[in-house]
């Protein structure tokens, strides 16, 4: 890259030091939800950690409980099918190697990991845009626009409380749209994504080999993001080598045509490091293409984890303002850095063409598309449409923000106001301590599905049931469960017993409101705890 770029692209110390203060101010305003929360607990509620994917949020506790106790394979803890383990999700496997088994201590490390990688995330996203913005005022739009920025979805869900088309809003359901709600729940996405944009600016500046080793760190993260990586270098690739072959057949000057021999060579160079960082970063993803296509319990979670791109019309209404300021930047990014403009537009094209890729988890190939978006909107601000930008920013922001705003609100009032899921019963939480100390790593417990989706969160047990994906054949399990404690006949609960391998079975409010059984009295069960509201029986060999 020549010096010019070069000093375009340049972050001086007084910029980090505003970026960096910047991104501890959002992280601060996204765990002052949580920190209400732990105010909000009382003798009678725990607070489980989380305000938004409550059940995701236990799976990751669970996840990190594995570790706490010496594992560095994973298991579905929500599944107790015998398995054999898998080199994958390490994150959470090593931040319960740090936390220890503590529940309390297991949470408070991981809103410590949300905020370290949210604040690495935003600074790296400062990095990224000063590639596209050559001004200071850009590139602090670019980071406000990409740390609180969303979509239409504020007005879709008044408008349509229900939903628009069989979803919620793409804003309030995708991280991999939306870098908010990276920032207020997902550290593994966060760390991912923050590696994805290393490896881009390093493939941006001619480095192939440190592009490969930022993107196999991020494949171990989250190895589907790198492979959407690939399709938008590959789609970048295929429009620049586009536009040389229709430049090369125009007649030239000397000068222009030097300018394309330079051009072709450094589409060269781009076609090699590509193939390089792809070689680089690729063992990752194809170790988690053998394990889920040889084990039968990982390939039955990855069929179950279903998560269609909803209607086009979603994300028009999700990027509909941001395109409409990011076209015309596009244009001014092409007059100036063709190469950029490519690859920003190649990364929205590419974006689009994979939200329709015919596999279970279409929604996470959309992975970081809010950065190529928020600095050509910012150009589109700035430069093409400046002599409007007085009122077409604020415009922008007020548009944009208040999906942030509404989200952060509605997670408030809900720490502010102690209720299942979000909050856990003091008996039940209980009645998981006294299985945390008896019970052993492993075990399975048997109890409806919402008592399963917190246990493994608290004791190092397997719950029968308790996770829509991570449960593998949930839907022909949960009905035996519904029996069990229902209708069925002592030779069919015992023939549920055998097939689970169940070691406990669970009795509290949600068991009870599956039906009237009453374990006590039976011969294969044992009591040995209760409290006011929760019971656990031990089954007899």
């Amino acid at each position: 890259m020549d010096a010019q770029a070069a000093l375009a692209r340049r972050v001086s110390p007084r910029e980090w030091g505003w970026a960096a203060a910047f991104s501890l101010v959002v992280m601060a305003l996204t765990s002052v939800p949580y920190l209400a929360a732990a105010a909000s607990q009382s003798a009678a509620w725990r607070f489980g950690g989380f305000l938004l994917a409550v059940e995701d949020g236990n799976s990751y506790i669970a996840k990190m409980s594995e570790g706490a106790h010496g594992a560095w394979l994973f298991t579905l803890t929500y599944s107790s099918e015998p398995q054999r383990g898998a080199l994958l999700l390490t994150f959470y496997l090593l931040l319960g190697h740090l936390a220890g088994t503590s529940h309390d201590a297991q949470v408070l490390v991981y809103h410590l990991a949300r905020v370290v990688c949210g604040v690495a995330l935003l600074l790296t996203c400062y990095l990224f845009l000063a590639e596209f913005l050559p001004r200071v005022r850009q590139r602090r739009l670019g980071l406000l626009l990409v740390a609180l920025g969303g979509g239409l979805g504020w007005a879709v869900t008044i408008a349509f409380p229900s939903g628009l088309l069989g979803s919620l809003p793409v804003d309030f359901i995708s991280p991999e749209a939306f870098s908010w709600l990276v920032l207020f729940g997902f550290p593994h996405l966060a760390l991912a994504r923050c590696l994805l944009l290393l490896g881009l600016v390093a493939f941006l500046r001619g480095r192939g080999v440190l592009a490969g080793m930022a993107l196999f760190a991020s494949a171990v993260v989250q190895p589907l993001a790198v492979i959407a990586i690939w399709m938008v270098i590959g789609v970048f690739l295929v429009l620049s080598g586009l536009w040389l072959r229709q430049a090369a057949r125009r007649p030239a000057a000397p000068p222009a045509l030097a300018e394309l021999n330079a051009s072709l060579s450094n589409w060269r160079r781009d076609a090699r490091n590509w193939v390089v960082l792809g070689l680089l970063s690729a063992p990752p993803v194809l170790y988690t293409v053998y394990v889920f296509s040889v084990d039968p319990v990982l390939r039955q979670w990855n069929a179950q984890n279903y998560l269609p791109s909803p209607s086009p019309i979603h994300y028009l209404l999700a990027y509909g303002v941001w395109l409409a300021v990011a076209i015309p930047g596009w244009w001014v990014l092409w007059q100036r850095r063709p190469r950029l403009a490519l690859l920003a537009g190649g990364w929205v094209l590419a974006a689009a063409l994979l939200l329709y890729t015919p596999i279970p988890t279409q929604r996470r190939l959309i992975e970081g598309v809010q950065l190529p978006l928020a600095a050509l909107a910012v150009l589109g601000l700035t430069v093409a449409l400046r002599r409007l930008r007085r009122w077409l920013v604020p415009a922008v922001m007020l548009l944009t923000l208040p999906t942030t705003a509404l989200l952060w609100a509605g997670a408030l009032l809900a720490a502010r106001a102690p209720a299942e899921p979000i909050f856990h019963p003091a008996d039940e939480v209980a009645a998981f301590d006294w299985l945390a100390e008896y019970g052993l790593v492993g075990q399975v417990a048997l109890s409806a599905y919402e008592t399963g989706n917190a246990l493994p969160a608290y004791a190092p047990l397997i719950a029968y049931i308790g996770h829509g994906p991570e449960t593998v054949f949930l839907a022909a399990k949960a009905p035996r469960v519904a029996a069990f404690y229902s209708t069925s006949s002592d030779a069919d609960r015992l023939r549920l017993l055998a097939d689970g391998r169940i070691h406990y079975v669970i009795e509290g409010p949600h068991e009870r409101a599956l039906g009237a059984f009453d374990p006590a009295p039976v011969p294969y069960l044992a009591w040995r705890y209760a409290n006011d509201t929760y019971a656990i029986y031990e089954v007899r060999p």
